[in-house]
């Protein structure tokens, strides 16, 4: 039951909400280990899920860089940068650090570029492609030396482009 107390000031009260303390139990509930191997089966099975579908992404974000060529849009980029910006978002959460790392990168030049100067789509290119090679490599974690080489190679081409 709700209860109102009326301040000094005559039509303003303060409605107090009943204690969620009794609708809590102070014991049993899940067993957190048991929610643990569940959280791990469900973060695999989407993960595969994740793998599965990247191809077709890296597919529409080669349709949409294609555009980009032709048109120049910043609708365009919108779509790519919200897509990218997916990819990176989940790449770690998914064995693929070297996802977000990649997708981090093209997010940068994205939202740090001076929008009076021109978009570099081969830079943009550059980023669709290691992606790609990190799929069709399955380069799960950080990858090997030549994987890290290639991401930090495309961190300073961005670096530089915004220089």
């Amino acid at each position: 039951m709700k209860e109102k107390r009326e301040f000094p000031k005559p039509g303003v009260e303060v409605i107090t909400p009943p204690s969620l303390a009794s609708k809590v139990p102070s014991f049993g509930g899940r067993d957190p280990a048991e929610a643990m191997r569940r959280m791990e089966q469900v973060l695999q099975s989407v993960a595969v899920e994740f793998i599965a579908t990247i191809p077709e992404e890296l597919d529409t974000l080669d349709g949409l860089l294609a555009d980009f060529r032709r048109d120049r849009s910043a609708a365009t980029l919108d779509k790519m940068f919200r897509r990218i910006h997916n990819l990176r978002g989940q790449g770690s959460t998914m064995g693929f650090p070297l996802i977000t790392r990649i997708g981090t990168s093209f997010c940068k030049y994205m939202v740090e570029r001076d929008a009076a100067k021109p978009v570099n789509p081969d830079l943009i290119e550059q980023h669709l492609q290691a992606l790609r090679i990190v799929l069709r490599e399955r380069k799960a974690g950080h990858g090997d030396e030549l994987a890290a080489q290639v991401a930090a190679a495309l961190e300073q081409a961005v670096a530089k482009d915004l220089g």
